[in-house]
């Protein structure tokens, strides 16, 4: 698993190398020769706010036309005059130089043995679940480090307002239920992690057999495997990198307060694009820290579609006292017409089976038998599974 310090470096790496094609795809033609035919406005000079942020980690940062010095204190009733795309190119190669050389300090400065001080909160650890898991930086943002077969709560009252990042946590399942800006999902292995209402994005970066079950607007996939994303957005899932066996499933859970968050980062319910992901890019063996040598660039593997008879519904624990009047009782995402049916049917046969055994025409001696058995087997499945776990967390709780 590639540390953050060597992903940061990987990512500039990338972005360095495709700059000048990114840029030529948000430039416009003007009349002239070469290079200079090519001029970036400050709409599209915005654009790049997607890939490139500046400020301190989980904060809001400031505008990036504020930040270059080709838009910044210009007049905001005048329209801004278009720069060449070679000057932009050649001021952020300064900047991405720059900011490479940082990470490669930082990285030194680990080596010896003294973190610098910018580093020190977002430093992974090797917290068990007996060792402090969770950290609310100066920049908002909340960390939820090295959790490890245990389970992990957050509500409103912990989160209101933050960024959340949720890192290295492995056989565990995290309820995050809190209206949040962003969240960062890095690192994670055989988990569950269940996220409240998030605003802007969500980013799920190098996370092995997890399930995670959100509502955003935006959702970003990168190196996962084996994943299952139970998604209520609205807008389509982007899924970039090297991704294998991921899975998309419409939201599949609820909890109380979740319609009151939703309204107030600004969620629309009736619009999930769950079933739409969108694969950019390819894999190039040049660029993935995971690729195969040797291989050739492939098309990014997108996301299939859950077997409808594979969806089930996530119960969270009520752990919400003085429930408002407007409380969520119902999942607010409609399901499309495969998974209601299959949810129903689930239901029906559930029911018949516990009709059939109220019914079974046995003696009250052989019914107490039959039901030992079944909590027998109910018991062992829940060790088999690792259910016990989280049964006795949640009862500590």
């Amino acid at each position: 698993m590639p540390s953050q310090a060597d992903e940061e470096a990987h990512q500039l790496s990338y972005l360095q190398k495709h700059l000048a094609n990114i840029l030529s795809l948000l430039s416009e033609h003007v009349e002239g020769e070469g290079k200079e035919s090519m001029v970036l406005t400050i709409e599209g000079f915005e654009h790049l706010g997607f890939l490139i942020h500046f400020g301190d980690k989980g904060s809001e940062g400031v505008p990036l036309s504020q930040a270059a010095p080709f838009f910044a204190n210009s007049d905001p009733d005048m329209p801004a005059v278009p720069v060449l795309a070679s000057q932009v190119h050649d001021w952020l190669l300064e900047i991405i130089a720059a900011s490479l050389e940082h990470v490669s300090e930082k990285n030194s400065a680990k080596e010896s043995g003294s973190p610098s001080s910018s580093d020190q909160d977002i430093a992974m650890s090797d917290a068990s679940p007996s060792s402090a898991k969770a950290s609310q930086s100066a920049r908002s943002s909340f960390f939820i480090e090295g959790v490890s077969k245990s389970s992990y709560v957050k509500q409103a009252s912990d989160l209101k307002n933050s960024s959340v990042k949720v890192i290295n946590c492995h056989d565990s399942v995290i309820y995050v239920l809190a209206p949040l800006r962003y969240a960062t999902i890095y690192g994670c292995s055989d988990a569950t992690i269940v996220l409240g209402a998030v605003g802007k994005a969500v980013r799920v970066e190098h996370c092995e057999r997890v399930h995670v079950i959100l509502a955003s607007k935006r959702v970003c996939i990168v190196n996962c495997r084996e994943c299952i994303f139970f998604l209520g957005v609205n807008q389509r899932p982007l899924i970039v990198g090297d991704n294998h066996k991921l899975q998309v499933a419409p939201y599949n859970t609820f909890y109380s307060q979740l319609e009151e968050h939703m309204t107030e980062v600004g969620i629309d319910a009736t619009i999930n694009r769950w079933h739409e992901p969108l694969a950019l890019g390819v894999i190039d063996p040049h660029d993935s820290l995971s690729h195969p040598a040797g291989v050739a660039d492939a098309q990014t593997e997108s996301a299939a579609c859950l077997d409808p008879d594979q969806f089930t519904n996530f119960l969270i624990p009520n752990w919400f006292e003085g429930e408002p009047t407007k409380s969520t009782r119902n999942n607010p995402f409609p399901l499309p017409d495969p998974y209601f049916t299959s949810q129903q049917r689930n239901q029906k046969n559930l029911g018949e089976i516990q009709q059939i055994l109220r019914e079974a025409p046995l003696e009250e001696n052989r019914k107490r038998e039959l039901s030992c058995a079944l909590h027998v087997y109910f018991k062992d499945w829940l060790y088999a599974s690792g259910n016990i776990r989280q049964l006795y967390c949640l009862l500590g709780d």
